[in-house]
């Protein structure tokens, strides 16, 4: 029988690195992207009216919300090991006071944490995040909750804002 060794370089190392934060920075990116977003609006002069579109149910159809859940579900999708899971879960049981503005926009993008008794199924990965931010606002173990992520809040920030402008 013939044993063969497979050596992975730095490079390789840093792509697993980046596949298993993937989910943790797509949710820096878009928090971060949220933020400007919100200050840019602040500033304009004359808002823009948004105009009601109608579902063929006749409901109003809120664009907002869904292309929040759409991003939601992508960032869910390669978000493997629930690194952003856990960065969210981990941002939440932090001091608010304590956090910077980049995590700040994590935490605000997902909206308000799960109330009990919630029904969570139409939510789909935002429901997920939701979820994680009421395990760490509840001081709930994060790690053990998202075990699959091998790095702790302050790793993922650091890769998070590695990424960021």
């Amino acid at each position: 029988m013939t044993t063969y060794t497979i050596a992975i370089g730095s490079a390789g190392l840093a792509a697993g690195a980046a596949v298993a934060v993937a989910g943790a920075v797509g949710l820096g990116i878009a928090g971060v992207a949220a933020l400007f977003s919100r200050r840019r609006g602040t500033k304009m002069k004359h808002k823009k009216q948004r105009k009601k579109t109608y579902t063929r149910y006749g409901r109003e159809d809120d664009d907002g919300q869904d292309n929040l859940k759409r991003m939601m579900e992508l960032i869910r999708r390669e978000d493997v090991t629930g690194c952003g899971l856990r960065l969210m879960c981990e941002l939440a049981a932090e001091n608010p006071r304590d956090l910077i503005d980049e995590e700040i926009a994590i935490l605000e993008l997902v909206g308000a944490p799960l109330t009990p008794g919630e029904d969570v199924r139409g939510l789909g990965a935002l429901g997920e995040y939701r979820e994680a931010k009421t395990v760490g606002l509840n001081h709930g173990s994060c790690g053990k909750t998202y075990f699959m992520c091998p790095l702790n809040g302050t790793q993922l920030m650091e890769t998070v804002m590695g990424f960021l402008p």
